[in-house]
């Protein structure tokens, strides 16, 4: 029996050159997109992890320290409201959680009051008198700065955070400041996000890609890190032997 070889114009031919080219075409595709999806390490478990270095202060909190008030988070103009309450919540909580000190909110209204705006860098100058109201409202022992230098709510995510803690004993001495970007195309970051997501533990079940893609998620690592540095309390007085 002949059997014609097939010719270069056959559907079965042309099917095959099609199915190669498509082929090429998706590698082609999908090489010139990883130069846009940066790689993120998955040993979360094992490391490393991210260790914030940009903070200096005094490494005990002060005795007299017990009460701060806290200025309501700053940098976040222009932003909806979606994009900003996770910062705000996952502060709060962090702070809380930190136990450093007691927390008192100031709210918004005072610092317009004081300055025409809702929220006050610790860069910039501050509005007379301001520290003094804070006084008059809450009787402060330190009052705490926190600000937003850089906030990418979207994958990779990206935050930046500067915060100083100033005594309110009317020198306004800086006790401690920090300034540190968090940037979740870093292994080290991811990993630290991604543990701290799944609950710290190294047993701890892991979340998967949305400790470094969720907002709310990374923001809680973010804040909680900068809260883990504040300086720590003193070790409580031994108890006098009658």
């Amino acid at each position: 029996m002949f059997i014609r070889a097939a010719s270069a114009r056959s559907p079965r031919s042309a099917r095959a050159r099609l199915a190669l080219a498509l082929g090429a075409a998706a590698v082609l595709i999908g090489s010139n997109g990883c130069q846009h999806t940066p790689a993120v390490s998955v040993d979360w478990r094992g490391g490393p992890f991210f260790r914030p270095t940009n903070y200096t202060g005094v490494a005990i909190m002060p005795a007299e320290i017990r009460r701060v008030a806290v200025l309501p988070l700053a940098g976040l103009e222009g932003l909806p409201p979606e994009s900003t309450e996770p910062l705000r919540e996952a502060l709060a909580a962090a702070l809380l959680a930190t136990a450093r000190f007691e927390v008192v909110a100031v709210d918004g209204a005072l610092l317009r009051a004081a300055g025409g705006r809702a929220t006050v860098r610790s860069t910039e100058p501050l509005p007379a008198g301001l520290f003094e109201r804070i006084a008059r409202e809450h009787a402060p022992d330190a009052v705490l700065f926190v600000e937003v230098t850089h906030y990418q709510p979207y994958a990779p995510l990206v935050l930046g955070v500067r915060a100083k803690l100033v005594s309110g004993d009317g020198s306004h001495a800086v006790l401690w400041a920090f300034d540190t970007l968090y940037d979740a195309r870093v292994p080290a970051v991811a990993n630290s996000a991604r543990r701290h997501a799944a609950g710290g533990g190294r047993e701890a079940v892991d979340v998967g890609p949305a400790g470094v893609q969720s907002p709310r998620r990374f923001a809680a690592y973010v804040f909680t890190d900068l809260c883990s540095c504040l300086p720590e309390r003193p070790p409580p007085l031994p108890a006098k032997v009658p």
